[in-house]
């Protein structure tokens, strides 16, 4: 089984900040399917299983804040025995400008927390991303302060555009190889 994972923060107060586009991208993918979500016993995470690219696919966001995001996100993968191969972790990312989608396997963390988490208990960096462009900060603003801010209101129809094509990007991942979905992702 596939595992598509979307990272972010819980509760309201942050789930229309940056750093929860992966979490965002995930409820896409719930709600476009159709389904709902339900907390998994063993893990403590949210997950849905969906159909995307006429598979069946697990959708997964940890109920952890980003720091700790490993904590339900490992023992999810072992119970479902989800290999490395068939991970995709759908991030926010910094270093790519506000609007952009990349993709690519493993990789450092760049100071995303819920990256470190995850490869900590998967003892791996080697897994697909989803990296969804959130831009710098302005000026001199704190990072950590950013990633935790709301996107302003006038951005509102560029994070629905960039909500939607992190969920294509992640049924183009599931339906084709790396370099391929990458060509078509990359050229968007």
């Amino acid at each position: 089984m596939k595992l598509v994972v979307g990272l972010g923060n819980p509760g309201s107060k942050y789930e229309k900040t940056r750093h929860n586009v992966g979490a965002m991208v995930a409820d896409g993918l719930v709600a476009s399917a159709g389904e709902r979500w339900k907390v998994h016993k063993k893990s403590g995470a949210e997950v849905a299983e969906v159909r995307l690219g006429g598979q069946s696919v697990l959708v997964a966001k940890p109920r952890t804040y980003m720091n700790e995001s490993g904590r339900q996100i490992g023992p999810l993968a072992k119970f479902y025995s989800v290999s490395v191969d068939d991970l995709i972790v759908v991030h926010d990312e910094l270093d790519i400008d506000f609007g952009a989608v990349r993709l690519k396997r493993g990789g450092g963390e760049g100071g995303h927390n819920g990256l470190r988490s995850l490869s900590q208990v998967l003892g791996t960096r080697d897994y697909l991303r989803v990296r969804i462009g959130i831009g710098r900060p302005p000026g001199r603003q704190d990072p950590a302060d950013f990633v935790l801010k709301p996107f302003p209101s006038s951005a509102r129809n560029e994070v629905e555009l960039l909500i939607a094509n992190g969920c294509d990007a992640v049924e183009l991942l599931l339906g084709q190889d790396l370099e391929s979905a990458q060509n078509t992702v990359h050229a968007w």
